[in-house]
């Protein structure tokens, strides 16, 4: 599947021939779809029921959202993925700003598209379009008229003085179109990772990620990602956070240093059995042991390096410098060491979401403290 067979797939619906008053359009099937496992996870049979269709329309509608990623099938139930959120969110907030059927006309027609970004780039009289058109390979003279004429008709283009040019609403149209099939593109091809990270992550800025390199573990090589966590780092680096789904020796390793170095402000969010892991006696690695004894030191001295929380972490995350961000989905997400995928970033946009998500769930942790580190002691021995 390519990002424009997303994107026509996404905003496919029947009956929208014309350029008709967005009032009177329901949205796709494959909108409503997303809109409904917004609110829980769903069987197809209890996801035809909600949004009013036949079981054999839901399959239709489902089965390539999951292909994109923006739904994932668990045993039972169909659950929206992170990207199928922010699809689903950056669909509505557009259709706010322009007609979706607008949306609809583009995604169906290159040509549309073609005309919509040739006038952007200067106003034009029909025979200079047709002319551009034949030497770009674009559309033809008769097609040019064709959707200059919906076009005008629509408000998106008006004739001044021989020549035609954008409207207002013609220039929203086209930057709403742009956008949108920006984040599409980003969600198909970011979706080994964007798949397994649960909707609530809607602020993930995803049309960021262009430029992002995937990191992809496989059967044979199945600590790729693991890899690149370890390499990201060196002890010259003055500012580093962690946000740690797994208790890995060789995370631990590599990390350390960090918190024993005074030039770096060094910063951990772990889950209650990572710290239980860290701290329950039974380590043989000798950096798990040392960082064992500097998390129950902590518990003690409070000095606000660590913060545990109770429930799960979504994602594990590595941020240097505030420069540099790599993310990976934790496992409890239901990923395997063969389909672990993770996504390595500089972009400005990417580092401030990661490094506001860590503040967030640094600020809702809490600072590990004796009680605590026994109870976790007590858990680990238990289980």
């Amino acid at each position: 599947m390519t990002p424009d067979e997303l994107l026509r797939s996404r905003l496919d619906s029947r009956g929208k021939a014309g350029m008709c008053s967005p009032d009177k359009i329901p949205d796709p099937t494959r909108i409503r779809t997303r809109g409904a496992l917004r609110k829980e996870e769903l069987s197809v049979r209890e996801l035809a029921d909600r949004i009013s269709v036949t079981r054999q329309t839901a399959y239709r509608a489902c089965e390539p959202l999951e292909e994109a990623g923006l739904i994932r099938s668990g045993p039972a139930k169909l659950a929206l993925t992170c990207s199928g959120e922010v699809v689903r969110q950056t669909y509505h907030d557009l259709c706010n700003e322009t007609d979706s059927n607008g949306l609809v006309q583009l995604a169906r027609s290159p040509h549309k598209q073609w005309v919509l970004r040739a006038l952007k780039r200067s106003s034009a009289r029909k025979a200079t379009l047709a002319t551009e058109a034949a030497r770009e390979h674009g559309p033809s003279r008769t097609t040019i008229h064709r959707i200059l004429n919906l076009f005008t008709f629509g408000g998106y283009v008006r004739e001044k003085a021989g020549a035609c040019e954008l409207t207002r609403a013609g220039h929203r149209l086209l930057h709403a179109y742009t956008k949108f099939s920006i984040v599409v593109a980003q969600a198909l091809e970011k979706r080994d990772v964007l798949r397994w990270l649960p909707s609530t992550l809607d602020t993930l800025p995803i049309e960021a990620f262009d430029g992002a390199r995937v990191i992809r573990n496989a059967p044979d090589q199945p600590h790729n990602v693991l890899s690149a966590l370890t390499q990201c780092v060196d002890t010259d680096i003055e500012i580093f956070r962690w946000m740690s789904t797994i208790a890995s020796p060789a995370l631990v390793a590599t990390y350390w240093p960090l918190f024993q170095n005074s030039g770096t402000d060094a910063r951990v969010v772990f889950t209650e059995p990572v710290l239980a892991a860290f701290t329950g006696g039974s380590a043989t690695v000798q950096a798990l042991q040392e960082f064992g004894s500097y998390v129950e030191k902590e518990a003690t001295r409070q000095r606000g390096t660590i913060r545990y929380v109770t429930g799960p972490l979504s994602v594990h995350l590595a941020i240097c410098d505030e420069t540099r961000v790599i993310l990976a989905p934790a496992p409890t997400t239901g990923l395997t060491d063969a389909t672990t995928a993770g996504l390595e970033s500089v972009d400005s946009a990417v580092v401030k979401w990661a490094t506001s998500f860590f503040d967030t769930k640094y600020a809702e942790g809490n600072p590990p403290d004796v009680p605590s580190v026994k109870q976790a002691k007590g858990r680990s021995t238990h289980n």
